[in-house]
Order: C-alpha cells, then sequence, then structure tokens
C-alpha cells in the first residue's frame, strides 16, 4: 500500500513537473513571437531610410525647413542638366531657389523628362515629369498641390494623392536620387528603367 501511494505520489510529481515545463515554454515562445513581430517590421523601416529617396511615393529627402505654399503659384523652371558617367545631376541649389524645376535626359537617343521639387515639408522629391494618360510634361504648384499645365489634374505635393482631374490614377512617376556635394544625382540605370505605365 505503501508503495502505491509512493508510486502514485512519484507519477503526481512527474506529472507536476512535466506541467510546470510545458508552461515555462509557452512563455519564451510567445516572447520570441511578440519580439519577431516587432523586430521585422521594425528593420523593414530602417533599411527604407537612406540618403537614397524610394521610387514609388513622394518621400523625398529632406533638404530644408518647411514651406508654405498657401495662396502661391509657382511656375515650373527649366534648367540644365549635367550627365555623369553614369548619372544626371542638377544643383540642389536651384530646386530650392525655384521651388520646382523641369530638367531632361539625353544620352543615347533617349529622352525623359525629369522634375524635381521641394514638398511644403522641406524634402525634395524627384520625379519623371510626365502626366501620362495626357502626355503634358509641364506642371506648376498651386497651393499645397501639384498641377498639370494641360489637363488640370491636381494632386497633393505630399505624396501625390489624387485631388482633382481626369489623370489622379497617374501622378509624376518619384524615381530615387541621391544627394552629395550640393547636386541631386539620378542614376541613368533608373532612368532607362522607367516605363510609361499607361
Amino acid at each position: 500500500m505503501k508503495e502505491d501511494k509512493s508510486a502514485e505520489l512519484k507519477s503526481s510529481e512527474s506529472k507536476r513537473e512535466k506541467l510546470l515545463k510545458t508552461e515555462n515554454k509557452f512563455p519564451v515562445a510567445r516572447v520570441i513571437v511578440i519580439l519577431l513581430a516587432v523586430a521585422i517590421p521594425l528593420a523593414w523601416f530602417m533599411s527604407r531610410s537612406s540618403s537614397e529617396a524610394d521610387a514609388g511615393g513622394a518621400t523625398g529627402t529632406p533638404i530644408m525647413q518647411k514651406v508654405n505654399y498657401s495662396g502661391r503659384n509657382i511656375p515650373m523652371t527649366t534648367v540644365a542638366a549635367v550627365a555623369g558617367s553614369d548619372y544626371l545631376e542638377i544643383p540642389a541649389q536651384i530646386v530650392q531657389d525655384r521651388k520646382i524645376v523641369y530638367f531632361e535626359y539625353s544620352k543615347g537617343g533617349k529622352n525623359v523628362p525629369l522634375m524635381a521639387y521641394i514638398a511644403p515639408s522641406g524634402k525634395l522629391v524627384t520625379a519623371i515629369s510626365m502626366c501620362e494618360p495626357c502626355r503634358s510634361k509641364k506642371f506648376h504648384i498651386e497651393g499645397d498641390e501639384m498641377v498639370c499645365n494641360a489637363c488640370g489634374t491636381r494632386w497633393t505635393l505630399e505624396g501625390l494623392q489624387g485631388v482633382s482631374g481626369g489623370c489622379l490614377n497617374y501622378p509624376p512617376d518619384v524615381v530615387a536620387h541621391t544627394l552629395a556635394g550640393g547636386k541631386v544625382k539620378i542614376k541613368d540605370a533608373i532612368i532607362l528603367g522607367w516605363k510609361l505605365r499607361v
């Protein structure tokens, strides 16, 4: 009888130890899952933060203080671009001064219209200077909006979200750039890789 109770007690203690070990595993697993859930998006966000502006969104590169465009109408200024060995560049200061500029990539028989502008946040944004459905290459700033000179379609300067007009889904297509030595540089490969969306 004592042996049965002793065996039963050992069995009970063994079950208790197993249960405690199992319970201790789950919190560790939960903590690992939570850490991964936080770490992966954080790592992705950190990898996107660089001196190179991302293509595909009007994130831009901080270059100056915030700009108030309220009640202002700013025409696009045409500037000359300088071709490097594998890039095109314009002075950053001229973009800061003029707020929106037009320039062209002309190499190897390919011509691509480009623009650079300062968003209200003070970020410099570079993009293909084309309203693709109507094929207009020129724009202007009116208040906090980018406006196509041909069709009048409007987009927000921050994010290039459609506001009104017929070409809402085709704002100027943002391209990546770097800032170095007071120059805005766009790699040839980025420009040559661009394709019309319509």
